[in-house]
């Protein structure tokens, strides 16, 4: 039988309740229909390693939460709101790191999460807001640091890993996600 013996908050993922059980062979990780999140671990397993696992299926949580979001379809895109926040988090990030834009267009794109044109106009995709907070400032701060870097050269890379830490792991978890058909 599966014991809850404690709920951690887990960045990027939300709480997760962890169950020990004296059945368990392995560590497992599973999701709710409701996206709750839930790792199981076998008695012999400390909880210290629990994080490692948790690490270690992040990108499988992200990917079967955003199966499940499709399936219960996602609600009705708000296009003001989507502008609203978008724009606000947009300036204050280019504020926050001292990057100018000429102008912003929010578009429900099919295939883009963000565009940078050669004349600095930045695209964002509405459905931005259905991204984790890290994942859309990343796609802001990528469109960002296209205004000084034209394409993905390592100097791009490289300034881009300054403002975010891993830019390559965030890019990673962003492909996780698909835009809605």
């Amino acid at each position: 039988m599966n014991r809850v013996v404690e709920t951690w908050e887990v960045s990027g993922i939300g709480q997760v309740a962890v169950a020990v059980s004296d059945r368990a062979r392995r560590a497992r990780i599973s999701i709710d229909r409701d996206g709750a999140v839930k790792l199981v671990l076998p008695r012999r397993v400390p909880l210290s390693q629990g994080r490692a696992v948790l690490e270690s299926g992040r990108a499988w949580i992200t990917k079967h939460r955003c199966r499940l979001r499709a399936e219960q379809k996602c609600p009705p895109l708000d296009r003001d709101r989507a502008r609203g926040l978008l724009v606000q988090r947009l300036n204050e990030l280019a504020c926050c790191h001292d990057f100018t834009y000429n102008r912003v267009f929010i578009k429900n794109q099919k295939t883009l999460w963000g565009s940078c044109s050669a004349a600095n106009n930045i695209n964002l995709n509405a459905n931005l807001i259905h991204l984790p907070d890290e994942l859309r400032d990343y796609v802001i701060l990528h469109e960002l640091v296209h205004t000084r870097h034209k394409n993905h050269s390592k100097a791009f890379w490289r300034a881009l890993d300054r403002l975010v830490g891993d830019a390559k792991r965030l890019q990673r978890q962003l492909r996780q996600y698909r835009l809605p058909a």
